[in-house]
């Protein structure tokens, strides 16, 4: 049950970048779904373990997800490794159990890349007219 939502919440994330060719893209959302069901599947497995070894492995398995998917994105740009790091993310919060809360973060990231560059020139005119307006007050 909760690596159908990883598979879907880690297609679904990818499905932001649309400046990538078609078939780039089409690979790039089965690696994200597929990141996304490993972390949920480690997290998920050690998530059952009885309660005497249930912190040290949970970290253990947080850890290994993120190192492994760190290890494998290194040449990457910058921007898709932020999206593959997110990805693994939301599959180890839906392997504790959050899948709500794992699609409020996927549906926040996806507002943010898809509004960052009208976001970022909604700033740098504010920061003109305001520094427009206290040179014109100095004069």
């Amino acid at each position: 049950f909760k690596l159908i939502f990883a598979a879907i919440l880690g297609g679904a994330f990818s499905y932001v970048t649309k400046n990538n060719s078609e078939s780039e893209s089409n690979y790039a959302m089965i690696d994200m779904a597929m990141i996304s069901v490993l972390a949920t599947s480690l997290v998920g497995l050690t998530v059952q373990l009885p309660n005497d070894f249930r912190g040290f492995a949970v970290g253990a398995a947080i850890f290994t997800v993120l190192h492994v998917t760190n290890s494998i994105i290194k040449l990457e740009d910058l921007t898709y490794r932020l999206q593959i790091l997110f990805t693994s993310i939301i599959g180890i919060i839906v392997g504790v159990g959050y899948i709500l809360q794992a699609a409020l973060l996927c549906f926040v990231l996806f507002m943010i890349l898809n509004n960052s560059v009208s976001l970022l020139n909604a700033f740098r005119d504010d920061a003109k007219e305001g520094s427009d307006l206290i040179s014109r007050e100095n004069n």
